[in-house]
């Protein structure tokens, strides 16, 4: 029997498996990585602390097969995390976490510079002004760290830091550089770059998903257990290999990745321009048509690590409390909101707390009030589709809350599929490493051979009456609340850092 390895940089752990050829898994294993928080706003993780988890992870999962059984690694990653490496591969500094928002300022500046039209064409794709993407963070290095990008080799995204220490080459795929090089010819737009200021020499080289960009190191082998020369391939970004993992190669078919943010759309043929999602290329032919809530399952750790609770217990206080939280209602938005709103400075809220709200209520709220964010974000990707998805393909580390589940389908009025492995993107980096040696002739065949799904979870008609009432007020809190979040204290703006 033949074994593929993936491994997932996430945003909060890293996790490895081992898969068959034929997509059973044999282990997988999970170590956390912590982000750090500078200054208000800032986000930021040490590369090395990725590698050692890769490392450790990967030891765990190997010792469940027999000694050569491996034959290949796909690696994936979260994307717009910049890792600025030297010559030698070393990390300049800590890495920039997704959910950073120190570059505020600066996407005003480049669309000030640049229509979003004008942008978008030079770029290969249509991205919503956002301090999360990387020209406004480039720009950003350029003002207050310069001496950080003279002495950058190239960026690097999570998975490629990995996949260096792997092979010793400094390489990465389109995909997970959308905002930096042209998605269609995988170059840097030199005239963006030019006009900012900016190097147009910190791109890696860049391969297919699948392709063979280097063989395990004697180095990587010595860490990690593996025998050296097994073969590593470029992978994706943590989207695409996730979606993918969850078995969503043909068209029409609609995702929902939950993790700390949580992504949510459709595959399509289409190419769809909207100021409220994006539009990235997936698969040959095909594009995904989706936005993203930034903070999720971030939400629910937030709750569990601040007030130091158990999540078990969490959860069963949620499950005592009525749907819709007698007018409980909470905003995810702790780290400033991607879509459908595309705002830095928006913030959390609990709102109609009443004496009679216990801790299971608030629980609830979350939970509630993450999928209403995803019904928001669902809507107008089927408004701009011109159609309605009767079933929903659920993954990632909230996939496994049933309790969590059950209410997204009730708030979404959808029927919602479970893969098995539920850690899709640990799954697409395996599809990925198994297509590019070879062992299938291209990920639609690999995805439907190595993907196995569970009983499917059905919306109750009566709790989905109560939450479209909830839905509404959910709907009025932001705008009644936009002008305060403007008016707030943001330190952000303020405050800049250099390092040395």
């Amino acid at each position: 029997m033949e074994y593929v390895l993936g491994v997932d940089i996430g945003s909060s752990a890293t996790k490895a498996g081992v898969f068959s050829i034929d997509g059973h898994a044999v282990a997988v294993a999970s170590r956390p990585h912590a982000t750090r928080e500078p200054l208000p706003g800032y986000k930021e993780q040490d590369p090395e602390c990725w590698w050692e988890s890769t490392v450790e992870c990967i030891r765990e999962v190997i010792a469940a097969v027999p000694p050569g059984a491996m034959v290949g690694i796909g690696a994936t990653g979260h994307i717009s995390s910049m890792t600025f490496v030297d010559a030698a591969g070393k990390p300049l500094r800590p890495a920039i976490g997704f959910q950073d928002q120190r570059a505020v300022c600066e996407v005003e500046e480049i669309h000030g510079i640049f229509g979003r039209p004008e942008l978008a064409l030079h770029l290969g794709i249509d991205l919503p002004p956002a301090a999360t993407w990387p020209l406004p963070r480039l720009l950003w290095f350029r003002k207050h760290e310069p001496r950080t990008l003279e002495r950058a080799r190239c960026v690097l995204q999570a998975k490629d830091f990995v996949n260096l220490r792997l092979t010793g080459e400094f390489a990465s795929d389109r995909g997970s550089n959308r905002g930096i090089v042209n998605l269609e010819t995988g170059r840097i737009p030199a005239q963006v770059f030019t006009r900012l200021g900016l190097p147009d020499t910190l791109a890696p080289r860049m391969f297919e998903p699948t392709d063979v960009v280097g063989a395990l190191s004697g180095a990587a082998s010595r860490a990690t257990g593996l025998p050296q020369g097994l073969a590593v391939v470029a992978g994706w970004n943590d989207l695409n290999a996730s979606v993918l993992g969850s078995g969503m190669a043909d068209s029409g078919g609609a995702f929902h990745i939950s993790g700390t943010s949580e992504h949510i759309g459709l595959v399509t043929t289409h190419q769809y321009a909207s100021p409220q999602l994006i539009c990235a290329p997936y698969l040959p032919g095909r594009r995904l048509l989706y936005g993203v809530t930034s903070c999720g399952g971030g939400s629910l750790e937030w709750y569990r690590e601040a007030f130091r609770r158990d999540l078990a217990g969490m959860l069963d206080q949620a499950r005592r409390a009525p749907a819709g939280c007698e007018g409980l209602t909470f905003l995810p938005y702790l780290q400033g909101e991607r879509a459908p709103i595309w705002d830095p400075f928006a913030a959390g809220a609990f709102v109609g707390i009443g004496s009679g709200h216990g801790e299971g209520h608030f629980v609830r709220a979350i939970l509630e009030g993450v999928g209403f964010s995803l019904r928001q974000i669902l809507e107008i990707v089927e408004r701009q589709a011109g159609g309605d998805s009767a079933v929903l393909t659920v993954t990632g580390g909230g996939a496994r809350i049933a309790l969590w589940n059950r209410i997204k389908s009730d708030v979404l009025e959808r029927v919602l599929v479970m893969p098995e492995q539920v850690h899709a993107g640990v799954l697409g980096a395996a599809i990925l490493a198994a297509v590019g040696i070879g062992r299938y002739g291209s990920c639609d065949a690999a995805a439907h051979s190595m993907v196995r799904f569970r009983e499917p979870v059905r919306p109750d008609p009566e709790t989905s009456a109560i939450y479209q009432a909830a839905y509404a007020r959910y709907c009025e809190l932001y705008p009644a609340l936009k002008r305060w979040f403007a008016g707030s204290p943001h330190p952000e703006k303020e405050i800049v850092t250099t390092y040395v």
